[in-house]
């Protein structure tokens, strides 16, 4: 009887080591490879942290290469030596990191591939924008710009890394783009598209080239950094016309300076960071998953800046709560664990509290992890369905915009027919107006039709009266009315 009782007693100490060492160790490891740390990368970054922590099997261990092609290759090998469960790569140079992705998807890592495209076929699954879709965005940006101006248009282009694929594929996508819209004539005779390189130092590079030329009509830079510090360098170089100015990556840098009024516009540049994720999370549960997924790119203007920059002070928000609440988790969990081996020992020790020790052990257990799914998984589930939301009201701010953007000289436009339109009762489209924009429909319809009207009268020689009777005022005194309220001026003063 003893010898039976003392094997239960053997075979419950086992039993509760093997359950107080179980702590929750990632069960996947992520190497990420980026080729830089600039403010774009730190965007994918941020992306893919808030990302895992909707996945707690997983862990990232991210390496810098800081622009060097041998030293992301020696980071992809070391990741290859450390037997990764998955690599993520933002190549440098695509050819020269070629190489080092061969071998790693060879060794039977799984390899994602971001932004820049690897040659070849020894990759999992690519996920990138469209570089040469960002110069013709550019160009569909100068032809605007040309259409409104009265005399023939001067545009300097800042490129990026001189060689890079990126800086490459954006200005022939600009020239080709400009070439295919008929522009080519103009810009041939007046020699219009001047470029400099302003990847080291775009403020001084601009400003140099601004104080020996003082023909400038517009500027578009191949990121948002540079755009900045190219609106900085018209500022301080006293520039004696208005330069108008386009960014591209649409990071909350650029966001932030068309909000302002620094910058016009910003070509979006997906980064994606949670989608490279989520199909790492695919790919490692041998589920399907898009092998091949181009990012589209959009233009961004100041309508649609202020809520976008919004959602992403909002999404900094939300991975703050995460990391807070999943700390708050490790915290627990560690404090079980401890208090697991503590009692196993206990049980070590004294024989005779054996069954004792194991009934509060496993009390402990249930009672922490029912604090645990009380307290800590609602607010995870909530913080998530926050996301989820946030994401939907981007895409309907983008189809409330462009619903009135189509109507603003319809008589027609309404709350009802919005409301009819989105498919949404009153009260629920007053709520979400209000919610993502800071206004009412009407009041936010208004607005639109003001800064439609500010365009006519810039670029058109039609009246106020005319411009208030086409845009639905009721007469031209409300117009004048409102045109003040927004501007701080009446119509046609400066």
């Amino acid at each position: 009887m003893e010898k039976k009782v003392l094997t239960y007693y053997f075979f419950f100490v086992v039993v509760l080591l093997n359950v107080g060492c179980n702590t929750r160790q990632p069960q996947y490891t992520i190497g990420v490879s980026q080729c830089f740390d600039d403010a774009w990368r730190q965007k994918m970054n941020a992306e893919m942290e808030r990302e895992v922590l909707l996945h707690p099997n997983m862990i990232l261990t991210k390496r810098i290469a800081y622009g060097s092609d041998e030293v992301q290759c020696a980071q992809i090998d070391s990741f290859i030596r450390e037997r990764v469960d998955l690599l993520i790569v933002s190549p440098n140079t695509a050819e020269e990191v070629r190489p080092a992705v061969t071998r790693a998807y060879r060794a039977g890592i799984p390899v994602i591939v971001a932004d820049r495209r690897v040659p070849g076929e020894d990759w999992t699954a690519f996920i990138g924008g469209d570089n040469y879709q960002v110069g013709q965005l550019m160009a569909e940006w100068i032809r605007t710009v040309q259409a409104e101006t009265a005399h023939p248009l001067h545009v300097l282009e800042v490129s990026g890394l001189q060689g890079s694929s990126p800086e490459a594929l954006r200005h022939k996508g600009m020239m080709e783009g400009l070439e295919s819209g008929q522009q080519s004539a103009v810009i041939g005779q007046q020699s219009a598209i001047r470029s400099i390189d302003g990847a080291t130092d775009a403020y001084h590079a601009v400003r140099e080239y601004l104080n020996e030329h003082r023909d400038v009509d517009a500027i578009v830079a191949q990121n948002d950094l540079m755009a900045v510090a190219a609106a900085d360098a018209v500022r301080d170089s006293k520039y004696d016309r208005h330069v108008r100015i386009m960014g591209v990556d649409g990071i909350i840098v650029g966001l932030q300076a068309i909000v302002d009024g620094k910058i016009e516009c910003t070509a979006e540049y997906p980064s994606r960071g949670d989608l490279l994720i989520q199909t790492a999370a695919h790919v490692l549960a041998g589920e399907p998953f898009t092998r091949d997924t181009v990012l589209e790119t959009v233009m961004i203007d100041a309508a649609s800046a202020h809520p976008l920059l919004r959602q992403y002070q909002a999404n900094i928000h939300d991975q703050q709560t995460l990391r807070i609440v999943q700390l708050q988790s490790d915290i627990r969990w560690q404090k079980m664990h401890t208090e697991r081996m503590v009692m196993i020992g206990v049980i070590v020790l004294v024989g005779l509290l054996f069954f004792f020790a194991l009934a509060i052990v496993i009390y402990m257990q249930r009672r922490m992890q029912a604090k645990i799914k009380r307290d800590i998984l609602p607010q995870l589930e909530e913080v998530q369905e926050a996301i989820q939301l946030s994401h939907r009201d981007v895409a309907f701010a983008e189809r409330l915009k462009q619903l009135i953007d189509d109507h603003l000289t319809d008589p027609n436009l309404s709350v009802e027919y919005l409301a009819e339109a989105l498919q949404i009762d009153r009260t629920q489209l007053f709520r979400r107006v209000k919610a993502i924009v800071g206004k009412g429909p009407m009041e936010y319809i208004r607005e639109q039709r003001l800064i439609r009207a500010n365009e006519m009268l810039r670029n058109t020689d039609k009246t106020v009266k005319q411009i208030a009777r086409e845009l639905c005022f009721s007469n031209p005194g409300y117009f004048s009315k409102y045109y003040k309220e927004y501007y701080g001026h009446l119509p046609g003063q400066r």
